[in-house]
């Protein structure tokens, strides 16, 4: 086989469905750290039974406590791509970058830097109120958010089976959420919104770092994103009076990660730092766009299921979270209408390119 071809077909994916593996075991580690080793839960009588209860996340500590690791985990990435930034001798290239900024650019900046901090605080809340699974399958939905985002922003004209795809994967999310509707809590309910909320800030972060990446490089990016994020995030955890004694704490407390069947006690920082570095940021973001750059569209677009297909089975062996016939069927349609969208603009944007050379 010839060497790029090899590389197209076969590493690159590789490398890309490694990345999205490795996010695959974010919830065993995520969920215990943020319902504090499900400590953050409070009975609730479901009848008149006083035998019949269920455990539910506390409405008021979670939403601290996500917000705190999700301040801790930018300020560790913050440190990390500023080591980074210096060790490649960046940092007047960078300075150099933000002088060239307008108005658009700097709006475009504080919106990422929101997109990156909240989409993941938004990410966890959904972990701690509701079924982590569906919080991750429901993020396959940004593609289409950044198309919708791109049209209404970047003027951008979408495929013309856009409107029809956005119509059936909207019809594949209400599979996922209507099964959780059933289910009767209003805490499972708010986990889909929540979940939905992340993913239209990370589908949107797609097109404001698109209009930057016209003034500044993809790791410059990178840095700006987890400063921004860090800044508004100490001023989120401020107006949510997170700085307390008990989520200071999670810092040295032990937190039992991967469930009861293969218990893992870590301290919580470590446990932040592991979510930080390996399963939910850093390392399988750049092996992520590594692998991209081998990857032909259509093939590195199939190799990013390996993170919600693995993420099923992860999160049922490990949590006990699985999911009804409803909605693996509402999962099934929303992966068919994102993968098939990819392809679409992959063969648009082939054509464009095409006739623009041939003029």
């Amino acid at each position: 086989m010839d060497p790029q071809k090899q590389k197209e077909v076969i590493i690159g994916p590789a490398i890309v469905a490694g990345a999205n593996a490795m996010r695959a075991v974010d919830a065993p580690v995520r969920y215990p750290l943020t319902l504090k080793n499900f400590e953050l839960m409070i009975q609730k009588q479901v009848s008149s039974d006083p035998l019949e209860y269920i455990f539910v996340p506390d409405p008021v500590l979670v939403p601290s406590r996500s917000i705190f690791i999700v301040l801790v985990e930018h300020l560790i990435g913050t440190i990390l791509v500023l080591l980074l930034l210096f060790s490649r001798k960046a940092t007047s290239s960078l300075i150099d970058q933000l002088r060239t900024f307008d108005k658009r650019d700097w709006i475009s900046f504080l919106l990422v830097s929101a997109g990156s901090g909240l989409g993941l605080y938004f990410f966890m809340i959904a972990f701690g109120y509701g079924n982590p699974t569906v919080a991750i399958l429901l993020q396959k939905s940004q593609p289409l958010i950044t198309l919708l985002f791109a049209m209404l922003i970047l003027q951008e004209r979408p495929s013309k089976w856009f409107y029809l795809s956005l119509l059936i994967a909207a019809f594949g999310i209400f599979l996922m959420v209507f099964e959780t509707l059933g289910q009767g809590t209003t805490n499972e309910v708010l986990a889909a919104v929540f979940s939905l909320v992340a993913a239209i800030f990370w589908g949107s972060n797609t097109v404001w770092g698109r209009i930057l990446t016209n003034k500044v490089d993809y790791w410059n990016l990178t840095t700006l994103r987890y400063i921004g994020g860090s800044v508004i995030l100490i001023f989120a955890n401020l107006l949510l009076g997170a700085y307390n004694s008990t989520n200071f704490n999670v810092l040295s407390e032990t937190i039992i990660t991967f469930g009861s069947d293969i218990a893992l006690p870590i301290n919580g920082f470590v446990a932040i730092a592991l979510v930080t570095i390996f399963t939910g940021g850093i390392l399988p973001l750049a092996l992520y766009y590594f692998g991209l750059r081998w990857s032909r569209a259509s093939v590195g677009g199939i190799a990013e299921l390996a993170f919600p297909v693995l993420a099923i089975f992860v999160n049922y062996y490990f949590l006990g979270f699985g999911l009804t016939l409803t909605q693996a069927i509402g999962a099934i349609i929303l992966f068919a209408v994102v993968m098939l969208m990819t392809y679409i603009n992959k063969l648009e944007h082939e054509k464009a390119n095409a006739e623009a050379i041939s003029t």
